[in-house]
């Protein structure tokens, strides 16, 4: 689910995302009329990706939940306040599990600055996702984040790359 206003963000991690991932699909928009596909997943097999929603963690969801079925993730895209806005217009979420991650990676996407420290890129986070539920190969997804990064700090004077390289 893809807040609208990140569409055309220089930095989308969710469009570089989609570039490596044939199983993924975006949701842009802010009502429920907008997600009506994702309203229709099968409430066992779904579960949002947001921190700070349960105590249910990626890292231990049983293995028969995993080999059952397909599973449905659903990841919020923007930044915390638009994404939090997400979840209060979309009350249909509270159907679906929400699950987070008990030991979460540190994150490597250095562009944007980010007011918590449970915060990860969406690229992060599904990348994360795949390698606890399916143990994937993820470093296609670093490399396209890690491309982005320097596009983006070749065209900052050394000064401001250097605030961004400090946190």
């Amino acid at each position: 689910m893809q807040h609208p206003s990140e569409v055309k963000a220089a930095k989308n991690t969710v469009r570089l995302t989609s570039l490596c991932l044939k199983n993924i699909r975006v949701f842009i928009g802010e009502q429920p009329n907008d997600y009506m596909p994702l309203q229709q997943l099968d409430v066992e097999s779904t579960f949002v990706v947001y921190p700070d929603q349960s105590d249910l963690f990626i890292e231990s969801l049983p293995r028969t939940q995993l080999t059952k079925d397909k599973i449905n993730l659903i990841f919020l895209d923007g930044t915390w306040k638009k994404t939090y806005k997400l979840l209060k217009l979309n009350p249909w979420l509270t159907r679906y599990k929400f699950i987070s991650f008990a030991h979460m990676p540190k994150g490597q996407y250095h562009i944007r600055k980010a007011p918590r420290l449970d915060s990860l890129s969406t690229l992060e986070a599904i990348a994360y996702s795949l390698t606890q539920l399916e143990q994937l190969d993820v470093c296609p997804l670093y490399h396209l984040l890690d491309a982005m990064m320097e596009q983006q700090f070749s065209a900052m004077p050394t000064s401001v790359k250097q605030r961004y390289l400090d946190t």
